[in-house]
């Protein structure tokens, strides 16, 4: 036997070994991914509350509170590694002439979002019910600051306040987060 064919045994072993060893953290990496991916949608919802603690939202497993996104809001949540953020941003009804409906206060708001967004375009509201409260919702699409954002928009009107409840996502992501977005909303009601 040469010493080269000697050689390439030798080293034929090592580099399978190597190769099994980086093949089994690989394995092992995506396991761990998975795991805790479904790790957290195993998890409980949560109950988020307004300041006053008149209002509450529920969000799903994996989604935390978030003080940053928006000082107006009174109930502020994100889901970060799926791109998915709401705040509810409450507003007295005192603060409002007797003339302020809930479809005149969709179209306030509305008109306000859309003139914040770069290339905006949206659906109009229709009629909807939110835990029994008349509600309308609506979906936006456009820009800001150079990204493309997608917006579910749900009003909510109570006996003494109306209510904005903002869902969004990266525009992109929009046909696959609706469906979450939508049962957030849903969860809108007084405490």
């Amino acid at each position: 036997m040469s010493c080269e064919e000697r050689d390439s045994r030798r080293v034929g072993p090592i580099s399978r070994s190597i190769l099994l060893n980086q093949l089994t953290a690989v394995v092992l990496l995506f396991l761990a991914v998975v795991g805790c991916k479904q790790l957290q949608s195993l998890g409980s919802p949560t109950v988020l509350k307004s300041h006053d603690g008149k209002f509450q939202l529920t969000v799903p497993a994996g989604w935390r509170e978030n003080p940053a996104l928006n000082e107006q809001a009174d109930i502020k949540a994100a889901f970060p590694s799926e791109e998915m953020y709401v705040i509810v941003i409450t507003e007295p009804k005192a603060d409002f002439t007797s003339e302020m409906t809930l479809d005149e206060f969709t179209k306030i708001t509305r008109d306000s979002m859309l003139s914040n967004l770069g290339s905006s375009e949206g659906t109009s509201p229709s009629l909807i019910s939110v835990n029994g409260n008349s509600g309308e919702q609506y979906e936006l699409q456009g820009s800001v600051k150079n990204v493309k954002l997608a917006y579910v928009v749900t009003t909510v009107e109570t006996p003494a306040h109306y209510h904005q409840v903002i869902t969004w996502t990266l525009g992109s992501r929009l046909d696959k987060n609706r469906a979450t977005l939508q049962k957030v909303i849903a969860t809108f009601r007084p405490s």
